[in-house]
């Protein structure tokens, strides 16, 4: 769950407050900080930001946890156009209303975001953004969930995308896929 802040970086401000927590969590926390590099206090915050811009989203959507590999297990042993019509209804059904429930609009920017959230706290892979010498911004969405996987992120991001109106171009690859969109 930790968050690479260089992938996104987000103007924060920040507050200070104390809590009480359970010494056993503390020490477990404490752990996890020196395993991942990081200080407690960024541990800490990045938690709180995955439950305040995640966590609390996909609970209001009934969405479950499912381990990666099952995951992809899953895709491998179905059919790519069972894949992507399955990719397509998750965009309509769920996704469209998670971007709305989350940011009250459907825009290009907040479909962005939530793609950064969706791979960021989500386990999809990894996003990176960057622009190209055009002024374009380019995102680049990485995972290791095989062709399939491609599939379903390629009809998924492309169906979000047609409940704005928008067409960005799309360039699908077996470990990932290509969003450019305009200036």
């Amino acid at each position: 769950m930790l968050v690479d802040s260089t992938v996104k970086k987000q103007d924060k401000k920040t507050i200070t407050r104390s809590f009480r927590i359970n010494e056993k969590s503390f020490k477990a926390l404490e752990e996890d900080a020196v395993y991942h590099n990081v200080s407690l206090n960024t541990l800490v915050d990045q938690l709180f930001d995955a439950h305040a811009n995640y966590e609390r989203f996909i609970e209001k959507m009934g969405m479950m946890r499912m381990a990666k590999l099952t995951f992809r297990r899953v895709l491998d042993a179905s059919p790519s156009e069972g894949v992507a019509h399955a990719a397509r209804l998750h965009a309509k059904d769920q996704g469209k209303v998670a971007a709305i429930s989350k940011y009250g609009e459907l825009t290009v920017s907040n479909l962005l975001d939530g793609l950064f959230l969706m791979f960021s706290y989500g386990g999809w892979g990894e996003y990176h953004e960057t622009r190209s010498s055009h002024g374009k911004r380019v995102i680049t969405l990485i995972h290791d969930l095989g062709q399939n996987g491609s599939v379903y992120l390629l009809n998924f991001v492309k169906t979000m995308f047609e409940e704005i109106p928008y067409e960005p171009k799309i360039t699908p690859t077996d470990q990932g896929i290509i969003i450019e969109v305009g200036k």
